[in-house]
């Protein structure tokens, strides 16, 4: 009972201070918690914190985290041997803000951070300096392995690296309504909720240790690695905890495969395919049918821009999608064949897209209107 009770502290407090989407105040409760119990864990869950724009209150939320966690170390301008040395002595919850510029250009420390959400992978391999004569002869190598591995948030202003993301849960801010009220931040005193997590992890160590939590089938094998230690925390905490945090992980991990720009794409090209009924499309009609669709997410990255050739070769490409010269009704130009989509559209589009393309297609759309031979116009 306390651990439940420990936790709707922790919940109403984030609430109070800061407009948070659906799920955010209970995954945050839970990752506070797991800051002081990651060493017991074989992942140390990682938070990201996106938002589209300022005053969003990423802030006003790392401030009030910084102020719950286990050991908070807030890193804003750092090179990479400082930083897993400092992750190897100290054994910190890392606080990253503003990292479109901490990890501009940095790429190895993106490398550092992609490693470092497990323990088994968690390692940085350097040369230290030179022993001396006297010493080499017994410790002839100078390796030095440094450990990488902590619980990490890590915020800024847009997405994420899709690689670093992957590694996270993602929580997308938003800018508050003139509705939406919040407490301002003035003498927040966190002292006795940090001591009852430090309490409840030493009172319960082997068990949080030992703990083998049900993962919801619907996850991923990456979401379901950095969903484990918080599901763990919530099935000790009882109560409503274990139900919250199954939900929270199912809604936000859905809510991430949304954001994943090219399960989208993918979905509309297919869509575009299954209404011109051909296998077969020029890429300027499949260009078309894409720039009437600009609202959707993978359009973020075009910045207001038309969908050209060129871009949509760049975004397949990876998938092993290439355009080539095919005919059409007598006309010869660059294309795309519908079978070269099949697989990876069952490998990258989001179970929760299928899942709202079905049921936008059991219903007419409200601008869909009779064209006269009884069917209606649409896809």
């Amino acid at each position: 009972m306390a651990a439940r009770l420990l936790l709707d502290a922790l919940r109403e407090l984030l609430k109070r201070f800061v407009v948070l989407p659906r799920w955010a105040a209970e995954t945050l409760a839970l990752w506070i918690l797991h800051t002081y119990a990651f060493e017991l864990r074989d992942i140390s869950t990682y938070i990201g914190i996106e938002s589209p724009q300022r005053r969003c209150g990423k802030t006003t939320l790392l401030t009030i985290l910084c102020q719950l966690v286990n050991r908070p170390v807030v890193a804003a301008n750092v090179t990479s041997p400082s930083f897993f040395r400092a992750i190897e002595e100290l054994r910190p919850t890392l606080m990253i803000d503003e990292a479109d510029r901490f990890l501009k250009g940095k790429h190895e420390l993106q490398g550092i951070l992609n490693a470092g959400y497990s323990r088994k992978t968690a390692f940085v391999l350097r040369v230290g300096q030179p022993l001396p004569k006297s010493e080499s002869k017994n410790h002839p190598s100078t390796l030095a392995f440094f450990s990488c591995w902590c619980p990490k948030l890590i915020s800024q202003i847009g997405r994420l690296p899709d690689t670093l993301a992957d590694r996270c849960i993602v929580i997308r801010m938003q800018r508050k309504t003139p509705h939406e009220k919040c407490e301002r931040l003035r003498n927040l005193d966190t002292m006795a909720l940090r001591r009852q997590c430090a309490r409840f992890v030493l009172d319960n160590k082997d068990a949080i240790a030992s703990a083998r939590p049900q993962i919801p089938a619907r996850l991923n094998d990456r979401a379901a690695d950095i969903w484990e230690p918080l599901l763990a925390l919530a099935d000790l905490a009882g109560g409503e905890w274990p139900e919250l945090a199954r939900q929270a992980a199912l809604s936000l991990s859905d809510s991430a495969n949304e954001n994943n720009l090219i399960g989208p794409l993918l979905l509309d090209i297919m869509l575009l395919f299954i209404s011109s009924k051909a296998d077969r499309m020029f890429t300027r009609d499949l260009l078309a049918g894409l720039n009437s669709r600009l609202h959707r997410p993978w359009a973020e990255t075009l910045k207001g821009k038309q969908v050209t050739e060129q871009w949509l070769a760049q975004q397949l490409r990876p998938y092993g999608v290439k355009p080539r010269t095919l005919w059409l009704s007598g006309a010869q130009a660059k294309g795309y064949f519908s079978e070269e989509f099949t697989d990876i559209s069952q490998r990258y589009i989001s179970q929760s897209e299928l899942d709202a393309l079905k049921q936008e297609s059991e219903e007419p759309p409200p601008s869909a209107t009779n064209n006269g031979s009884g069917q209606s116009a649409g896809l």
